[in-house]
């Protein structure tokens, strides 16, 4: 926890942060299915490069006009990179090919297991008491992505698995970039975090997709594809991470990570409505087991 607030960060002190985090839902709940789109139309790897390009050019520039400082420290450079690794060099390619592959529903769903991925860095270093629910509750929520991707009768059936396992690949990433982001949200404000994180995550992400740039259909860029960078950049880029690391530098990790129910919930709705994605017994009873298990590990010892 922090002990004071800081002062970069005053202006979001005052407004509620689970109402924030409401919003953080909403918008990520919708991404899966508005990103999907853009992903399809012009390819996992050039659309995330993109993506990401013009998050960290709004991000950059939001930094500059409103904080006095946009610089970090240069012993602090080293942990930026480890950040920038896990939250976007790892993490998002394998969020963008898993969820080219699954459905949108899928993909909300099994990155709701982020939230235990903190836990068991939690259990690890031994920071809190764990109990036998605790552990039954990381156990289910495995479970419940085992059930998801239970490969089924359709024609992209062994799509879908890989898709799956690749979600689930990036929500390990995203839980354990979560975890460790707090270490500098004691000292730097949500927006320099997130600024400093995604600006070196493109470096990251530049080799790993260059061969797919190479390759795009530039044709393909219309109107549906700039709406989703758009959408992607602006609101699940540069607003929503930093109100989710407003989140946790207010009321913990653990505690923002419980959102991830809402997300989750939400994104399945979006896809239903825009995708028609099926909402079967292997998809509820996969929602049910993982809210569970997040539920039980979020129990007291």
């Amino acid at each position: 926890m922090i002990n004071q607030p800081l002062k970069e960060n005053s202006d979001l002190g005052v407004v509620n942060p689970h109402f924030l985090l409401f919003l953080v839902s909403l918008i990520w709940g919708f991404n899966f299915s508005v990103i999907k789109a853009g992903i399809m139309a012009f390819g996992p790897l050039s659309f995330t490069f993109i993506r990401f390009v013009l998050s960290s050019f709004f991000m950059g520039f939001v930094l500059w006009r409103r904080e006095d400082n946009f610089w970090i420290e240069k012993k602090d450079l080293p942990y930026f990179i480890w950040l920038a690794l896990l939250g976007f060099g790892i993490y998002q390619p394998l969020w963008s090919w898993g969820l080219k592959l699954t459905l949108a529903s899928h993909s909300a769903v099994i990155l709701s297991l982020s939230p235990l991925v903190v836990y068991l860095v939690v259990f690890f270093y031994r920071e809190e008491k764990v109990g036998a629910k605790n552990l039954l509750g990381v156990v289910l929520g495995f479970l419940g992505v085992l059930l998801l991707a239970r490969p089924g009768d359709t024609s992209h059936a062994g799509d879908i698995f890989w898709g799956d396992l690749l979600t689930l690949g990036a929500a390990i990433c995203w839980g354990l970039y979560g975890y460790f982001s707090k270490k500098m949200l004691q000292k730097y404000s949500p927006l320099k975090t997130s600024t400093w994180s995604v600006f070196l995550g493109v470096f990251f992400l530049f080799p790993v997709c260059y061969f797919e740039l190479t390759t795009v259909q530039w044709s393909h860029f219309n109107g549906l594809v700039i709406f989703s960078l758009l959408y992607g950049s602006i609101l699940a880029s540069l607003v929503a991470y930093i109100l989710w690391l407003n989140g946790v530098q207010k009321i913990g990790a653990s505690r923002t990570s419980a959102y991830q129910y809402l997300i989750q919930v939400i994104g399945v709705v979006a896809a239903w409505i825009i995708y028609q994605d099926p909402v079967g017994w292997n998809l509820l009873s996969g929602m049910a087991l993982i809210s569970l298990g997040l539920w039980l590990t979020q129990a007291k010892a």
